[in-house]
């Protein structure tokens, strides 16, 4: 599902004392399929921005296109275009509330009226979408299961839904190193499987090199930088300036590049870590003698 903001603006508590401009004159295109790292320090708009995409806020100004559907100031999202848009916060556990895994996941489509049989069908599908077998966790309680499964179980109950557009306010936010590349590597096979347009709001430049194929950067509410990954990477000193770094990887291909011959020199669209790893060995592969 493409989306489109067109010069869109948020104002809390507008007209009182404690009126607060949160977006102002937001405009970007993501193509259906994207995946998108949206950057920005605390207070620059990132979940503001988001929570605009299932209708928990309607823009004060501008107009905001979902596929077909345009939201307005005064044109709310329908109802039945929710399910559409999948919305996980951050700490997702925190959305978990049911007796059981099965009934929590169930949860959205029953409220959608579907036939019991294809809220079975499809709360089966989530979990084991999720990387979790569904004989062995249906009938426990999600209280009771680590920090990454719970996690697990609070991205099935959004992919129930079977949205076409999957948007996540760091996801991540809280596990150690290894819970964190677990969960995003099992969003990212999601979305390549599903075929979702994907959004994911990150304080990680690393996070964001490694899956994004696109990327906003917030500051102040407004958009500050946005394009491909390389491209905003390049504009390493305008990031410095946003309180923001290149990934590491950036970093060292910068300084390799310092020393090499122009002619030798590492493209820029070499930033992902596996892809930087096979060029180098490449370059430091010894030719076969004939």
């Amino acid at each position: 599902m493409q989306i489109t903001f067109d010069q869109v603006s948020h104002i809390y508590a507008k007209g009182t004392p404690f009126e607060r401009v949160a977006l102002h004159d937001i405009s970007f295109t993501i193509p259906s399929g994207s995946f998108v790292g949206i950057i920005g320090q605390t207070g620059s708009g990132k979940s503001t921005l988001i929570q605009h995409l299932n209708g928990l806020l309607l823009p004060s100004a501008g107009k905001i296109t979902l596929g077909d559907t345009v939201i307005t100031s005064k044109q709310r999202l329908p109802h039945e275009q929710r399910r559409n848009i999948g919305l996980v916060f951050q700490y997702p556990e925190h959305q978990l509330f049911e007796e059981t895994v099965a009934k929590d996941v169930a949860f959205g489509p029953s409220n959608f009226d579907l036939p019991e049989a294809m809220v079975d069908a499809r709360v089966r599908e989530a979990l084991e979408i999720v990387g979790l077998d569904y004989e062995k966790v249906k009938d426990r309680s999600p209280f009771h299961m680590s920090g990454g499964q719970m996690r697990r179980v609070a991205l099935a109950g959004v992919l129930a839904m079977q949205p076409k557009v999957l948007v996540l306010d760091e996801p991540t936010a809280g596990l150690d190193p290894m819970g964190r590349q677990l969960i995003l590597e099992a969003i990212y096979r999601i979305h390549q499987e599903q075929k979702l347009t994907t959004l994911l709001v990150t304080h990680s430049m690393e996070e964001a090199a490694r899956y994004a194929d696109y990327m906003l950067v917030l500051a102040q509410g407004t958009v500050a930088l946005q394009g491909k990954p390389d491209e905003v990477f390049m504009q390493a000193e305008r990031l410095r300036e946003l309180a923001l770094d290149v990934p590491e990887t950036v970093a060292f291909v910068s300084r390799l590049n310092q020393l090499l011959p122009d002619e030798e020199s590492l493209p820029s669209s070499v930033y992902r870590e596996e892809e930087l790893l096979a060029h180098l060995l490449e370059r430091l592969a010894v030719p076969k003698e004939g």
